[in-house]
């Protein structure tokens, strides 16, 4: 009897130390990650069209996605803490645009993470946390409005009860006006100053 209240209750404690998304198969969370990165593009797509039609579409791009993946896998793991720095300081997200697709141009990170319930993830509820807390913020609804940005890429990753999302923007090198070309004098003449 004693050897069976044993195996009961070291039963319970495992079930209730479980993994949060024990309910869903590996197939079923990679398919709620990718519609979370969709319903996520959706609404900054949305939102950048009515609050500022002028600026270029947010073109996905599938670089720019493998390295907003990056990001949020490295914040879930905690190999990277969350802020936009990486463990050793530097503009992670930033870093890898520059080194993967381009040295020049407009870069921009957008982060955030959001507890759950011990539910299955809710792909359609995290995006719209994601897209209203960034509208929210001064300083990522900037970069989601900023007309330099034309390319972007959204990456969600899971740890336990948390789920992160990360996008990056990335837009082309800003050029400064040219002057106008010197007048070059002509011939010199008499009574003319130098």
């Amino acid at each position: 009897m004693r050897i069976l209240i044993v195996a009961f209750l070291s039963a319970l404690m495992l079930t209730a130390a479980a993994p949060a998304r024990e309910g869903q198969s590996p197939a079923s969370l990679a398919r709620a990650i990718e519609e979370a990165e969709a319903l996520i593009a959706e609404g900054i797509d949305e939102a950048r069209m009515r609050l500022e039609p002028e600026a270029p579409k947010l073109v996905r791009n599938g670089e720019l996605d493998r390295i907003a993946r990056l990001r949020s896998e490295a914040i879930a793991k905690g190999a990277d803490p969350f802020a936009h720095e990486d463990s050793k300081g530097r503009q992670a997200a930033t870093d890898m645009m520059r080194e993967r697709i381009s040295p020049y141009g407009a870069f921009g990170e957008n982060i955030m993470y959001e507890f759950h319930s011990r539910a299955p993830f809710n792909p359609k509820s995290f995006a719209k946390s994601a897209v209203e807390g960034w509208l929210k913020s001064p300083g990522h609804r900037a970069n989601i409005l900023s007309p330099y940005f034309d390319r972007s890429g959204i990456g969600v990753a899971l740890n336990g009860t948390t789920a992160y999302a990360t996008q990056v923007f990335m837009g082309p090198p800003r050029t400064a006006p040219r002057p106008a070309p010197a007048q070059r004098p002509g011939p010199w003449q008499p009574g003319q100053l130098q």
